[in-house]
């Protein structure tokens, strides 16, 4: 049975699921926590048990194997709840949205909130990176091998959820995957996988990224490849 929260600018609609890890991904710099939701409902055969609505979100459905599909959605499977969006988030929708999630997550018992982002980088140096709401979920980062990011601004819903968990003494963190540039990176997602994996006992499989990783690539290379074959058109001044 579906349970309404509701807060001013938007309503979850959810099944309550007790004791789970609560994971959020939402479209950002890379679209890590875009990819890597839509991985995990695949791999571990998540259900969808309820979404997210507001009449502030943008006028769309997302297309799946055909169906139109609410475009923010919940997912659950092996105890693990997920908050899937294919849109960016309007800034205005994010506080209420965010005290609704920690509002359902605060009746069900929620064991910890794991939220996705990104850096930007010249040059990688390390695959994901994290941070935490307290100091005994930055131990646990540390102690995984996770580099800690010192200092910074986290905006957006991730920002959010960590300052909001932790008014509800809820752990939270936010695994941060290296990028290049702002395009999708499905490579660097599946950095993000291999992370997860340590921190839940979970054994999701990365290589459907890394293979799309390595499409994108080829296909970039061969663009590069064709234009500077082209002669090159003269500039008269």
């Amino acid at each position: 049975m579906m349970i309404k929260t509701e807060t001013e600018c938007c309503t979850i609609y959810a099944e309550d699921v007790e004791d789970a890890v609560v994971l959020e991904g939402s479209p950002g710099v890379g679209l890590i926590g875009n990819i890597l939701g839509w991985l995990l409902v695949e791999d571990l055969k998540m259900k969808e048990i309820g979404y997210i609505d507001s009449k502030y979100f943008p006028p769309l459905a997302v297309l799946y194997k055909g169906v139109a599909i609410h475009p923010f959605r919940i997912y659950e499977g092996d105890g693990i709840v997920l908050f899937l969006s294919d849109f960016i988030l309007p800034p205005a929708v994010v506080y209420d949205m965010t005290n609704a999630i920690v509002d359902w997550m605060t009746r069900n018992n929620s064991r910890e909130l794991i939220t996705f982002n990104s850096m930007v980088v010249r040059e990688k140096s390390q695959p994901v990176a994290g941070a935490g709401n307290s100091q005994e979920v930055i131990q646990r980062l540390a102690d995984l091998g996770i580099p800690i990011v010192p200092f910074g601004n986290l905006n957006g819903i991730s920002g959010t959820l960590l300052t909001r968990c932790a008014v509800k003494d809820i752990s939270a963190s936010c695994l941060f995957a290296e990028i290049l540039n702002p395009y999708p990176d499905p490579r660097a997602a599946a950095s993000v996988v291999e992370v997860l994996n340590e921190m839940l006992g979970t054994n999701v499989n990365p290589e459907p990224l890394l293979q799309e990783a390595q499409a994108i690539e080829s296909r970039l290379k061969k663009l590069a490849e064709t234009v500077q074959g082209e002669a090159e058109t003269p500039i008269y001044m």
